[in-house]
């Protein structure tokens, strides 16, 4: 890790370090170039020169190497940078629960999996309009790498999804366990699987598919169920990463697909759609709430874990 300049104590290295600073190395590494930067924070490259100097100074080495392409981080700099932006990334949220306060609510920003938005997010929702009814919540949904690179950054709050193994490494994510994913097949009803009670791997094999996009952990778990029975996988006739645009392919279709119980049961609960009698696994990553343990837990974060337990007790 990265060391202050020799001689000088930490305190007084923090006390001379400004939040200026900190937004001077986010913004260079965002632009690459003094000049840029310079026009983004409203002052001069003069100026901005002697304030990387002085950071530079204080913290005991080059953050960046110039070239006439610009300005490119050093080893020092890129582990600066990331903790200028997380550090702002915080004051921001800061900002924003104080503003939301003045307003009477509580800001939450939440990452979810697609799936968890079907049936377990909206009964948490339902518990919280009645138990903490100034909450606000800005949901941001996507793939669950993105979603963990947010919350590493501060841009969420927490995550309800998967813990990846290439974030293992990074101690400040703390999961907490929720539930073990288990998957199953669906078609329309008028499959002619759908209403068989023995179904085998090779009718299944030969039938048409709609499959996740490559590298999802859904896609990677169909793949690997053939290839236990020792199948081929069989080839998409379609592909697509909404389980709303499946499930609509699947009633005017003789397609099947593999999905998340959770998603399985939501929509076998509407017309037009049935699970297949055909045991298929569990994942081996389980869904957790996923937090920083830098990040002091608000009472919205609190209330939110609180009634999404509730939900998957009632659900299941």
């Amino acid at each position: 890790m990265p060391t202050l300049a020799s001689g000088l104590a930490p305190s007084l290295a923090i006390d001379q370090l400004r939040l200026r600073a900190l937004v001077l190395v986010d913004t260079l590494a965002e632009t690459g170039s003094l000049h840029q930067a310079a026009r983004h924070m409203n002052t001069s490259q003069p100026a901005l020169t002697v304030m990387l100097q002085e950071v530079e100074r204080i913290l005991g080495g080059k953050l960046f190497e110039r070239s006439r392409r610009g300005l490119t981080p050093t080893e020092m700099g890129s582990y600066t940078i990331r903790q200028a932006r997380l550090i702002l990334a915080d004051l921001r949220r800061v900002q924003s629960e104080i503003a939301a306060g003045h307003e009477g609510q509580t800001l939450l920003r939440v990452g979810a999996l697609q799936l968890l938005m079907l049936e377990i997010v909206p009964r948490a929702l339902g518990f919280l309009r009645r138990t903490m009814p100034s909450l606000r919540i800005e949901f941001e949904e996507g793939a669950a790498s993105d979603l963990l690179a947010a919350l590493a950054d501060g841009s969420l709050d927490l995550v309800l999804g998967r813990m990846l193994p290439e974030f293992a490494a990074n101690t400040d994510l703390q999961p907490a366990f929720l539930f073990t994913e288990s998957y199953c097949i669906v078609g329309g009803a008028h499959h002619p699987l759908a209403g068989r009670r023995k179904i085998l791997w090779p009718e299944l094999q030969a039938a048409d598919w709609i499959q996740p996009p490559p590298n999802t952990a859904l896609h990677d778990y169909f793949i690997d169920s053939f290839l236990r029975h020792g199948l081929k996988p069989p080839q998409s006739i379609y592909q697509s990463a909404s389980f709303y645009s499946c499930i609509a392919i699947l009633r005017t279709s003789d397609c099947l697909m593999m999905v998340p119980r959770e998603v399985g049961r939501h929509f076998a609960n509407q017309s037009g759609i049935r699970i297949l009698s055909v045991k298929v696994g569990e994942a081996s990553a389980p869904f957790s709430i996923i937090k920083r343990r830098s990040r002091a837990e608000t009472r919205g974060v609190l209330a939110f874990e609180t009634a999404v337990r509730r939900a998957l007790r009632d659900i299941r």
